[in-house]
């Protein structure tokens, strides 16, 4: 069996079955394991302690940053359509 410390910090996901005991073992003491497709990475496997402490700190800088204020502009959907799909007096939908 192989050891995690023995583990590459990339495994390609067609071995994953053959080595995912010690990637989790990894992951749980604190490690990353990097989880390729054909060279790129594609996921992660993290210890649930490391994944909540990201989200934690997403959430944190989420809510410390700067919201506009509300100045009682409204826009309607058809307004909102019309300027998202009309390109120089040409409907986009119609150029597809």
């Amino acid at each position: 069996m192989i050891e995690p410390a023995d583990l590459p910090d990339r495994v390609d996901e067609s071995e994953l079955s053959a080595v995912l005991g010690p990637v989790l073992t990894r992951s749980a003491e604190g490690g990353v394991t990097v989880i390729t497709r054909n060279g790129e990475p594609i996921a992660a496997v993290v210890s649930m302690r490391d994944l909540e402490a990201a989200e934690e700190e997403v959430d944190r800088r989420l809510a410390a940053r700067e919201r506009p204020t509300d100045d009682g502009t409204r826009t309607s959907l058809s307004d909102l359509l019309a300027e998202h799909f009309t390109v120089a007096g040409r409907d986009k939908r119609r150029q597809r």
